[in-house]
């Protein structure tokens, strides 16, 4: 299906089955265990990051419409697997930890970067060291501890962009996607490794809900579940089933979004006050 198609039903493929049109809101904090032998193994197996699919254990370990949110970025971004999270700098935090607690401290970032993000990396309030390096450059600032690299294109609030098929390294790439959304860019099919997206802008598009969204190979996926059941950065019920719906109308959105910039920088353009304007136009 082509994407426009996807983002409609990513996430709902068994609600036909269930008789159901809108995707349920499960806001259980706990379920039941009738099996405490087997409910303390399942514990044991989320703690390690396995995904627990339809059987949902306790609300910091996962949820059934956070899931499906989950499973239908993943599908649009190409993706393996995608863990959620309660904000865009949860799922950042949840990344650097992951690769921190592999040994690996040390981060190369290209700048511009969301400037939260810019604090916390180059804060090391994580544990976590950075170089700040070019696109040119990033293969140079490798070094054996580096964990990640991480870029933003198009930054946030800057617009600047990077080529990610240029970092060609051996070091997993995390590619902000915030602004892009997968409706405009898809960082897996460029060469990234890890998509990253503070889910509170595009992808929700109401200035309703706040979230974070990884979008990664399940290995990595299952790190970020141990951490996030550890920490407790969790997405909302209430907040998955907002995402998700918004990845209904997100293409829509992102072309009608396209069209008006593209609009407004011809009609500046042709203002003869504006700077670099050709005075054209009526």
């Amino acid at each position: 299906m082509e994407l426009n198609t996807r983002a409609v039903h990513a996430g709902r493929e068994d609600l036909t089955d269930l008789g159901l049109h809108a995707v349920p809101i499960d806001l259980s904090t706990t379920y039941p265990a009738r099996d405490s032998r087997e409910e303390a193994a399942r514990l044991d197996r989320a703690a390690a990051g396995v995904e627990l699919g339809d059987n949902p254990i306790y609300g910091r370990v996962g949820n059934p419409t956070v899931a499906r949110f989950e499973r239908a970025l993943a599908d649009l971004e190409g993706a393996e697997s995608a863990v959620a999270f309660a904000t865009g700098m949860a799922a950042l935090s949840a990344c650097l930890l992951a690769v921190a607690a592999q040994g690996k401290r040390h981060i190369v970032a290209v700048r511009p970067l969301y400037g939260t993000s810019d604090h916390v990396i180059g804060s090391g309030l994580l544990g976590t060291e950075v170089t700040w390096s070019t696109v040119d450059s990033v293969k140079r600032d490798i070094r054996d501890d580096t964990g990640l690299v991480i870029v933003e294109s198009p930054a946030n609030p800057t617009l600047s962009e990077v080529d990610i098929r240029a970092i060609d390294v051996d070091v997993p790439v995390l590619v902000d996607n915030t602004f892009a959304t997968p409706v405009l860019q898809r960082p897996i099919e460029l060469g990234a490794d890890i998509v990253l997206h503070s889910a509170t802008k595009y992808l929700g598009g109401h200035g309703d809900v706040l979230g974070g969204v990884v979008a990664c190979d399940e290995e990595f996926a299952g790190r970020l579940r141990t951490i996030r059941m550890a920490t407790g950065g969790i997405l909302h019920p209430l907040a998955g089933y907002l995402l998700l719906r918004g990845l209904s109308t997100l293409p829509i959105r992102i072309a009608h979004a396209s069209r008006t910039a593209a609009e407004l920088a011809h009609r500046l353009a042709t203002i003869p006050a504006w700077p670099g304007s050709t005075g054209r136009g009526t």
